[in-house]
């Protein structure tokens, strides 16, 4: 959740295939990366370099890694990226900047990326109870492990021309480097290990075992060249992981959009270590919580009171791993609440002894890795709330590691169904043709559509600020069939806060009746008539491919089991505003004129059922395609536009009195 958790635009400027198809793409930018940059406040922090043991494991999520032990803030600290990691949370690597966006220099050829830099670290000195310090000698072992992932949940792996890489550097070891301006000292940082992209992670796993690597160095080691303990068993220490990113080469066309994702986990910097690795006593969550629900991620609480027994899975995934080198014992259990009441359920997995994740991978033991879902969510006659299903490991002795012991899952029932779990690793839609997408949902009792609720990637160049008509089809033998209803000349809307849902309502609520919907089965999308990619966010995290049809010949068809995940793309159903949710006055469309503008100057007339007069309080407000605001004021024509480059641009008009909005695209040239 994520330079994302998890980064949502998509270059798409070229023709990408010769034939019409559904198509996933990667993002290439990040919301929730550039929103924090802006929010990011310098964090103040000791000048006293960090004493051993030096350990991360990503699970305090943050978006940029911690300031009490990274120096830098280009990785992303998600929890959605990663497939099957080792512990809840990874910093992700690929080929957008700190501030969300592609790197200036990115390209078809090798560019370096983002970094992640250890502060300065003591390895002149261990130290004990009393802050006694002792010298660190090579009979005190000290090592560097961490686990490594290429691709993740992304659609595509890193180019054969990326790389990861992993440098030391020794304080007071520095070179001469060449400048426009003269010369200059700059630190020396000698590599230390690397690996070559071109490997799916699925491959990966299959070659490896697992679907993270763990790569364990010493930094005493054999005197081989560079791994000198001299060099480095000093006070200001430091390593960093540094991505080299291309965006060419791969399965899918990465010139157009971001790529070379690598993830990484568990990072820890100890003595006492050995080839085989680092003693940790560590057991961890690998993974998000699950939905109890066992077709939706959430949905309208009267739809599920009227059959509660058939929406509940029979188990869940939980993912547990021993990070230790050795058996570990725990217990396992998990709680529901309701709001903020006390647990009404428990459930107890009972001790067990489990084997290390890097032999065995995830515990399969079947209370902990299935655990039985024997409860129901209790019914009434709530309009809204929310469950809260809390998931809890023994904590482990050493505070160190007891961050990734618990994960939970807020189970809403409000009035909307979603698939998604409401973040977008990527973009998804139809390609090379105009055309119609549909995802299927079911009633279990009559009810009202009231409108959708879409998820849309931002794309550099707006290609994907298309008018569309958003629909409603009933079923015809599992597959969309007559077309209910249309809300026509949609554009997609989106703002520089990451998953940020767009509400569509209809003007005339839809009432779903088996009359009209056999078997109560209905499906919402769009039609579309240009042949652009609108690239609705993607979940890759929870499947629903089975859901999900398109049709660009005539005939519909089911969406490929490769092209697996969910669409950001909800019903809403019975009452007005889900939870969270305000419903918003429907969005119009500005006329902006001229447009393309070349002097500077623009007059934008107002829809035709808004009133222009004194009384309006107007603001406007101008975005970039990357969703960066460069303009806001009061709205008074003419516009005057002198100070944005050439370019693409959204407006927005907003309504300060009733909240009304209308958004129109700008080019300047």
């Amino acid at each position: 959740m994520t330079k994302y958790i998890f980064a949502i635009l998509i270059l798409i400027f070229f023709s990408i295939s010769a034939f019409a198809q559904e198509m996933l793409t990667i993002p290439a930018y990040n919301p929730a990366v550039a929103k924090q940059f802006h929010l990011k406040r310098s964090a103040s922090s000791s000048t006293e370099a960090i004493k051993l043991p030096f350990y991360d494991d990503f699970s305090v999520i943050s978006v940029f890694p911690s300031p009490a032990r990274w120096a830098d803030s280009s990785a992303f600290v998600n929890t959605d990226y990663a497939k099957f990691a080792p512990s809840i949370g990874v910093a992700t690597f690929d080929a957008l900047d700190k501030q969300g966006a592609l790197y200036t220099n990115a390209g078809p050829n090798p560019f370096d990326a983002d970094y992640l830099t250890s502060l300065p670290i003591r390895l002149d000195s261990l130290f004990s109870t009393g802050n006694t310090k002792t010298a660190i000698s090579r009979k005190d072992s000290i090592y560097l492990s961490f686990y490594y992932q290429p691709q993740g949940r992304t659609i595509s792996p890193p180019s054969s021309k990326a790389s990861l890489v992993l440098e030391f550097h020794s304080p007071g070891d520095s070179m001469e480097v060449i400048t426009s301006t003269g010369t200059k000292m700059v630190p020396r940082w000698i590599e230390r290990w690397s690996t070559a992209g071109g490997i799916q992670v699925d491959t990966f796993a299959s070659q490896n075992k697992n679907y993270f690597k763990q790569v364990i160095i010493p930094i005493a080691g054999p005197q081989t060249g560079i791994i000198d303990s001299a060099l480095y068993y000093k006070n200001g220490f430091q390593f960093r992981f540094h991505n080299i990113a291309t965006l060419a080469g791969n399965s899918q066309a990465d010139w157009r959009s971001n790529g070379s994702h690598w993830n990484i986990d568990v990072v820890n910097l100890a003595s006492g270590g050995r080839i085989s690795g680092i003693p940790m006593n560590d057991v961890a969550f690998g993974d998000q919580a699950p939905s109890m629900l066992v077709n939706y991620e959430a949905m309208p609480y009267r739809q599920y009171a009227k059959n509660f027994d058939n929406e509940m899975k029979d188990t869940l995934d939980i993912k547990i791993a021993n990070l230790d080198n050795e058996n570990r014992s725990r217990t396992y259990k998990y709680t529901i609440s309701q709001n903020s009441l006390a647990p009404f359920n428990k459930y107890d997995g009972a001790p067990y002894t489990i084997n290390p994740y890097s032999t065995d991978g995830y515990e399969k033991y079947q209370p902990w890795a299935r655990p039985a879902v024997n409860v129901f969510f209790p019914v009434s006659g709530e309009r809204n709330t929310v469950f809260h299903i809390t998931h809890s490991l023994t904590p482990d002795p050493d505070p160190l590691y007891r961050s990734n012991d618990t994960i939970l899952f807020d189970q809403i029932f409000s009035n909307y169904y979603a698939y998604d779990n409401g973040t977008s690793e990527a973009g998804i839609g139809i390609n090379g043709a105009a055309g119609s997408y549909g995802v299927q949902f079911r009633l279990n009792e009559s009810d009202t559509l009231r409108g959708m609720q879409i998820y849309f990637n931002p794309v550099i160049g707006g290609n994907n600020l298309k008018a569309i008509d958003l629909q409603v089809w009933n079923d015809a033998n599992g597959k969309p069939g007559q077309l209910i209803k249309t809300l026509g000349g949609v554009t997609p809307l989106y703002t520089s806060n990451l998953n940020e849902f767009s509400s569509y309502w209809f003007e005339f609520p839809l009432i779903i009746t088996p009359a009209a919907f056999p078997g109560l089965i209905f499906y919402i999308g769009w039609t579309q008539t240009s042949v652009d990619n609108l690239n609705v966010g993607f979940d890759r995290y929870k499947d629903s491919h089975t859901k999900r049809f398109f049709n660009v010949s005539g005939n519909w068809e089911i969406s490929s089991e490769a092209n697996y995940g969910s669409l950001m793309f909800r019903p809403i159903v019975g009452e007005v505003n889900p939870v969270g949710v305000e419903k918003p006055l429907e969005v119009e469309h500005l006329s902006i004129q001229p447009n393309p503008v070349t002097d500077g100057n623009l007059i934008i007339r107002l829809p035709e059922s808004w009133t222009n007069n004194s009384a309006n309080e107007l603001n406007i407000s101008i975005y970039t395609v990357t969703g960066g605001r460069v303009l806001t004021e009061t709205f008074n024509n003419p516009v005057n536009v002198n100070t944005l480059a050439p370019g693409f641009y959204m407006v927005i008009l907003s309504d300060k009195k009733n909240g009304r909005k209308a958004t129109g695209k700008l080019v300047i040239r």
